[in-house]
């Protein structure tokens, strides 16, 4: 995981820890009666201070991202002393007319505001060897193998089954469960187009369609526009694997799969609802607390060391025409 200076992890680590900061010095200077007015003036200079920094930084780190450590941190540190300098100039007539007695001199607070910098980029350098891509990818490949199917012993009964009556049926059956394993097994945190995780998915329902027939009715509603878009290998048919092992095979009736693929506030927003069992039928986990949620967690998981907090993973019961639904949702970054 390389030093990413544009994420939405890092505006919010820095604004947090920002915000922490003058929370402390609000605390030592809460017995004065006149200390509520200066840091009011220095909240509204240090985080403009901050977000213009993250600015310069994002657009400007093409320049730097390759250089070594001290370039980094020196580029770091002067980005800061020039926000800090050029919002202090600007709030400097607002200190001398509404608390004068704690003005200060535009070089103080460049010099903080550099020392600050250079901290929060050590912070992010620290953190980012912490997930050194050797270490990442051995985390990547445990929970990849975690995500195998589980219904390998049921397709290949339902493809023994088919061999006699129906051989053709029975061969692309067999191809379509080698071509999951191949991708069960691949290099972890391969990028796969949008397009190549719903074919995926594609074949796991052809497969499941021998066992439950009518039973399983399955809608797309995808946007053609994001099918070129590259997002981690088998996110997609866990989800999908999820609706028919506690939708589908929970219940004595049809149940309906909706997949959607669509762009939301700039990401793309991928969500599997389905059916929920009716309540003769066996329980699924959400009504008897036996659910484990590996599958959801698992991806949780997997593209938090992808994408740190730029993406979202949530499951949970909604109503849709007066009838209750199971929805997994998570949002990536386009």
């Amino acid at each position: 995981m390389r030093l990413d200076i544009c994420g939405a992890g890092s505006l919010v680590r820095a604004v947090v820890l920002l915000n922490a900061l003058l929370l402390v010095l609000w605390l030592l200077r809460l017995p004065a009666a006149d200390g509520h007015v200066p840091m009011l003036l220095l909240l509204s200079w240090a985080e403009p201070a901050v977000l213009l920094w993250l600015a310069v930084m994002c657009l400007t780190q093409r320049l730097w991202r390759l250089r070594g450590t001290a370039v980094v941190l020196g580029v770091a540190a002067a980005l800061g002393a020039l926000s800090a300098l050029g919002l202090d100039l600007m709030v400097q007539p607002l200190y001398a007319a509404l608390a004068p007695q704690h003005a200060t001199t535009p070089w103080k607070a460049a010099l903080v505001a550099a020392l600050l910098a250079v901290v929060f980029v050590h912070y992010l350098q620290l953190r980012a060897r912490a997930f050194t891509p050797v270490d990442m990818q051995a985390r990547l490949s445990e929970l990849q193998s975690r995500i195998r199917p589980h219904f390998l012993y049921n397709t290949l009964n339902a493809a023994s089954a088919l061999v006699r009556e129906q051989p053709e049926r029975a061969e692309t059956l067999l191809d379509d469960l080698a071509e999951l394993f191949r991708a069960s097994v691949g290099k972890p945190g391969t990028l796969v187009s949008l397009q190549q995780e719903i074919d995926l998915a594609r074949r796991y329902l052809d497969i499941e369609s021998v066992r439950f027939g009518a039973r399983m009715q399955v809608r797309w509603e995808i946007d053609d526009s994001l099918l070129q878009i590259r997002i981690p290998a088998l996110t997609l048919q866990p989800l999908v694997e999820n609706a028919v092992r506690h939708g589908v095979e929970r219940s004595s009736r049809p149940v309906q799969i909706d997949i959607g693929v669509a762009r939301r506030l700039g990401q793309v927003e991928v969500t599997v609802r389905n059916d929920l069992p009716a309540l003769g039928d066996t329980p699924t986990p959400r009504r008897n607390g036996t659910g484990t949620g590996t599958a959801l967690r698992n991806i949780r998981q997997r593209l938090h060391l992808m994408y740190d907090i730029a993406a979202e993973v949530d499951q949970g019961e909604v109503m849709e025409n007066g009838r209750a639904r199971w929805r997994a949702r998570l949002r990536l970054p386009l």
